[in-house]
């Protein structure tokens, strides 16, 4: 049994009294899955002087570090303390991606009040702790919220309370919905799950993963969005991959009251395994709501962490797709990297990729400063501040083009109601006219 498990398996008290009390320290590790040892990281200490948590690097870790945040972390020697700003709430930004978000934290919220807690006044640790062993990503975290055995999920069982969820929900009802969400990122309400085969039958996330079947996560239009939007994302997806963008599988499925849900195949899990994740605004250490930076830093940051001139252009070819298909919810939480248990970090794929008209139809990054109406000027700048061939940019902006000139054709594919599709399709054509 190693250090880690001895300390999980150690009394712990019930799930209510668990979310009236912050935990004062977390043991962080690293779990790849696939029979692979968990592999301590360090422990997480909150300060409530300083109302900051620091992470004190196992000494195994420090003898023989994996690069888990290559920009913001260079040296594994003692302790690693957050960085000015309450980005990730007090919290190192390497563990901020396992800080749930949106939909996620809305679920916490509740679950935390119905436990007799206040949110507001709730440590990191704590939100860590609901987390636990299966959120996003290789990082776990211990002691871990307490959890009965993986129960039964279903479309039916998510869409009969995701709709109404607040205070009226049961505390059971609660935990699970908090516990399917897996600390996921983002406003729409979504869970995570196993999906059969042949694409019928769910399965809690935290189970073994049978052979044949995936992991996945699936999410349902917010109360904002127009009708058809998960029809869109779905046809945007396949136009993404017509342009020669790089995505995991998606799908659709529908509930008896027929509303669709969207479905795409998870990138940090593939099969067994597991991934480590880190989004660009943990890499940056930024807020993602606030921070005002550019694709040339996103594309700086690609050529930094992987090395790799392909996937600077792939990088390259997605900020394009993001201006061209009008999708200008492309803030830095939505682009991803993805490290393997020898520390090899690559791009992870696209996602969250659809028609989003932006906050006052402004694109959350700039190109090359320009964040209202890029066109193929603004594209050359990007590109000669990265190192990209001008030829290069001109063939991806024709690659893309030609995938965006078939959006009818996607559309009428997925069932995107004719007025989404005759609106994304203006949009579309205003977006490629500019110069």
């Amino acid at each position: 049994m190693t250090d880690i498990q001895h300390n999980f398996d150690q009394a712990m008290p019930c799930p209510r009294a668990f979310l009236r009390s912050d935990p004062r320290s977390l043991e962080v590790a690293l779990d790849f899955g696939a029979g692979f040892a968990p592999r301590p990281v360090g422990t997480l200490d909150w300060d409530d002087t300083r109302r900051q948590a620091v992470l004190r690097w196992d000494a195994r870790f420090e003898a023989d570090p994996l690069p888990l945040s290559p920009v913001l972390v260079r040296k594994h020697e003692g302790s690693l303390k957050p960085r000015r700003g309450w980005a990730f709430e007090g919290a190192p930004a390497l563990v901020g991606d396992s800080l749930p978000d949106g939909w996620a934290r809305l679920l916490a919220d509740y679950e935390i009040r119905a436990s007799g807690g206040s949110p507001e006044g709730t440590s990191p640790l704590t939100r860590l702790s609901l987390v636990g062993l299966h959120g996003i990503g290789a990082l776990t975290y211990r002691p871990a919220y307490p959890l009965t055995e993986p129960q039964e999920v279903s479309l039916e069982w998510f869409a009969g309370l995701a709709a109404d969820v607040g205070e009226c929900v049961k505390m059971d009802d609660l935990t699970r919905l908090n516990n399917a969400s897996g600390g996921t990122h983002g406003q729409k309400p979504k869970f995570l799950a196993q999906l059969s085969p042949d694409g019928e039958t769910l399965r809690n996330h935290r189970a073994p993963l049978p052979q044949g079947w995936k992991h996945v996560l699936i999410k349902r239009r917010s109360r904002n969005d127009r009708n058809g939007a998960v029809e869109a994302e779905v046809a945007y997806g396949l136009m993404a991959r017509a342009a020669g963008l790089r995505t995991t599988w998606m799908g659709m499925m529908g509930s008896i009251t027929r509303e669709q849900y969207f479905v795409t195949q998870r990138f940090d899990r593939p099969g067994n395994k597991r991934l480590h994740v880190q989004t660009a605004a943990a890499l940056f250490g930024a807020d993602f709501r606030t921070a005002e930076l550019d694709y040339i830093d996103l594309l700086k940051l690609t050529r930094a962490i992987t090395r790799n001139p392909t996937q600077v252009e792939e990088m390259m070819l997605r900020m394009i797709f993001n201006v061209r298909a009008v999708n200008r919810d492309d803030h830095l939480k939505n682009h991803a990297f993805l490290m393997d248990e020898r520390g090899r970090w690559a791009l992870a794929p696209a996602y969250d990729l659809s028609y989003s008209y932006g906050r006052g139809g402004l694109h959350a990054l700039g190109i090359a400063g320009n964040r209202h109406q890029p066109g193929r000027m603004h594209f050359h700048d990007v590109a000669r501040a990265i190192g990209i061939e001008r030829e290069t940019v001109w063939d991806m902006v024709s690659q893309v083009d030609e995938a965006l000139g078939r959006w009818p054709e996607f559309a009428e594919a997925c069932g995107v109601p004719r007025l989404l599709k005759c609106s994304i399709q203006d949009d579309i054509e205003c977006a490629r006219s500019w110069t």
